[in-house]
């Protein structure tokens, strides 16, 4: 199901206009991981960097992401996803 959702978006042109992919929990019966799943689909065409988080998804911990707030995300650091802009004013 989710490989269908991946193929439309490539269909549509959705990774070519992406400069980065977070991708979190995803369990099937068949125990094949998000990760296969997006391998296959994007099967290396693109150049962008993928973050997988494991408080993020379908499983127990959960963490909030922020929509439509600029990101940097760094494979390479420790803190590989910085927010580049508030997303929270508290009053």
């Amino acid at each position: 199901m989710i490989s269908n959702y991946l193929y439309k978006m490539k269909q549509n042109g959705v990774f070519d206009e992406i400069v980065g992919l977070w991708i979190g929990n995803y369990e099937h019966e068949s125990m094949i991981t998000l990760e296969q799943i997006v391998q296959d689909v994007l099967e290396n065409e693109y150049n962008f960097p993928i973050i997988k988080s494991d408080n993020f998804g379908h499983g127990i911990f959960k963490t909030v992401i922020p929509i439509g707030v600029k990101a940097r995300i760094d494979t390479a650091e420790k803190e590989k996803i910085k927010l580049l802009e508030e997303c929270l004013v508290i009053e």
